[in-house]
């Protein structure tokens, strides 16, 4: 029985360690364009900026809600801005109160979570 026990502690390591390898934020961007922020855009911090997007995929595909996130240090986390916004290419967004010149916007699909597009790097100041 010891033995069975220690396999199985073996198991549940390798499994937990397989899936850290590749979190989902490793994943390419597929079917989705953020068109704004830009790179190399810095916006007011406390002020307001409108995310655009552009979505590939048929919307039967793809969903009609998305949900938009934000990082302040390219990436390596996200901050939910937003849920179920309506897939249109478009969300109002009030800039938070930061300064990074590594922010980042990622807008997914909530029904196709791999449908996704993340800007490019740009600041609030």
């Amino acid at each position: 029985m010891k033995k069975e026990g220690i396999l199985l502690l073996i198991t549940t390591l390798l499994f937990f360690h397989c899936l850290s390898c590749t979190p989902p934020e490793s994943l390419p961007d597929l079917g989705i364009t953020v068109l704004s922020p830009k790179a190399n855009d810095v916006l007011q911090a406390g002020g307001s900026c409108e995310i655009l997007w552009k979505a590939e995929p048929a919307q039967s595909e793809f969903g009609v809600n998305v949900t938009v996130e934000f990082s302040k240090d390219v990436g390596k986390s996200w901050e939910m801005v937003a849920e179920n916004v309506p897939n249109n290419g478009k969300y109002a967004w009030k800039v938070p109160k930061v300064d990074s010149a590594q922010c980042k916007i990622r807008v997914f699909s909530q029904y196709r979570p791999k449908y996704r597009g993340t800007s490019e790097m740009f600041a609030v100041k």
